[in-house]
């Protein structure tokens, strides 16, 4: 037994956290033998990589010469080294026994969400290493999924209606055989995972051109930024199509179509530079033919937190993938939310926090190795795909903020801060100690 056999394991049981939270953690070792080393750390780190490569040719001296050119981009959103034992210079003994080591970190407020893409991703993580005098380290390494919330009602676009007005003309042999007018209405732009909005259309064909179908599209597009030999790659996808028609000649047809919003991962990339994330809303008229396509399109909105006021209650099927902790491992069981009080998504009435089948988790408690740099887990060059459990949930409506209610909800921000063990203050946050069998004197470095 040793540090290799060790794990680290945090206070959320499926190692996700909001922004603004503070993640709880503990190093649990057993040591055998004597080990001699300058020191053990932990360090959380979150940062953004974009990256793909092309291949040109040049003709060199009457030769064709090919290279292969990298295109890339990098940020940091936080970097922070905790000490558990010794420091950087020096020697330091551990001496045989079980090693409990808590430790804190603090998510920046306006971090941007954990995101995976083919070029690119959002990755936070914590990484325990032994620091060996000429020798090499011993690693672990556990991922942390983050979430940044998306409140649609602090985006007044998300409120504004949407109308698609649009217009085709149809012809043959260089005559004119028909025409379409399509208008479609949406009541909002912005909407969440399981909700389903209406859209009302009508379509009117006028001519001899039969019009196969009329398709209405949710789309996914994502833009990744190359700074170092500038570029860009863009990726759509299609989340979710729903068709109507046939529509004849002379004819108009009017429907409503019940657009459901599939349970897709919501990504807040506000505050991430080189990976950009939009949806659309599309509809296609298609007459049939060799007649051509015509279509239009709005940016709508998905995020975490619906519309006061429009299906407030709806059931989320995300719900299991939110944040979760364990307060029973841990002193200081204090839930750290990223909103001021005024913003709050779950109401105290509602619970957050859910006990989940572990086989189901994106992320398992035990230690986890991270991924390889620009590839995925389990798919190389392949978005991350989470499971989507099935107990729902319904979306909480907002609680409006009253003299009765205002200071024990402002008492839940208040707590967020970064805490170190052995009782030290920072940011109007205390810590009492740790469970752990050996007393630790920390110290902290930030790089």
């Amino acid at each position: 037994m040793g540090f290799d056999e060790g794990q680290i394991v945090l206070d959320s049981l499926n190692g996700t956290y909001y922004s603004g939270q503070t993640i709880r953690g503990n190093l649990i070792f057993q040591q055998d033998t004597v080990k001699t080393f300058r020191g053990l750390y932990v360090k959380f780190k979150g940062f953004c990589k974009v990256h793909w490569t092309t291949r040109e040719t040049r003709r060199v001296n009457g030769r064709n010469v090919s290279r292969t050119k990298s295109h890339y981009s990098y940020e940091k959103y936080v970097s922070v080294k905790m000490y558990l034992v010794g420091t950087e210079s020096g020697d330091h003994a551990l001496q045989p026994g079980n090693y409990n080591y808590s430790f804190t970190f603090q998510l920046p407020i306006n971090c941007p969400s954990s995101f995976e893409g083919a070029y690119g991703h959002v990755r936070y993580q914590i990484k325990a290493v032994i620091d060996k005098s000429f020798k090499f380290d011993q690693e672990k390494k556990v991922a942390i999924r983050v979430m940044n919330p998306l409140d649609l009602n602090m985006n007044p676009y998300c409120r504004v209606p949407m109308v698609m007005d649009f217009d085709a003309n149809y012809y043959c042999c260089c005559f004119k055989s028909g025409s379409t007018n399509t208008v479609a209405n949406i009541p909002v732009s912005g909407f969440c995972p399981g909700q389903k909005f209406p859209i009302k259309v009508s379509c009117t064909n006028k001519g001899t051109v039969k019009v196969d179908h009329v398709k209405f599209r949710i789309l996914k597009h994502v833009d990744f930024i190359a700074t170092h030999h500038p570029g860009i790659r863009s990726i759509e996808d299609i989340l979710v199509e729903v068709r109507k028609g046939p529509i004849p000649g002379n004819t108009t047809c009017n429907w409503t179509v019940e657009m459901l919003v599939p349970a897709l991962d919501v990504y807040n990339l506000s505050g991430c530079n080189y990976i950009f994330l939009t949806y659309k809303l599309e509809v296609v008229v298609s007459p049939s033919g060799c007649h051509r396509d015509s279509n239009e399109s709005r940016e709508i909105i998905i995020g975490t937190v619906p519309l006061v006021g429009f299906q407030d209650y709806v059931l989320n099927p995300l719900q299991d993938q939110m944040p979760q902790q364990i307060d029973t491992m841990f002193q200081q069981p204090h839930r750290n939310y990223p909103y001021s009080s005024s913003n709050t998504s779950y109401p105290s009435s509602i619970q957050p926090y859910p006990n989940n089948d572990e086989s189901k988790l994106p992320y398992p408690p035990s230690n986890i190795s991270h991924p390889n740099t620009y590839t995925n887990l389990h798919h190389p060059n392949a978005p991350y795909a989470p499971p989507y459990p099935g107990n729902n949930l319904p979306y909480p409506a907002i609680q409006s903020v009253t003299p009765d209610n205002m200071e024990s909800r402002k008492g839940v921000v208040s707590n967020i801060g970064l805490t170190m063990p052995g009782g030290s203050k920072v940011d109007n946050t205390s810590f009492s100690g740790s469970e752990s069998t050996t007393t630790v004197s920390v110290s902290m470095l930030f790089v």
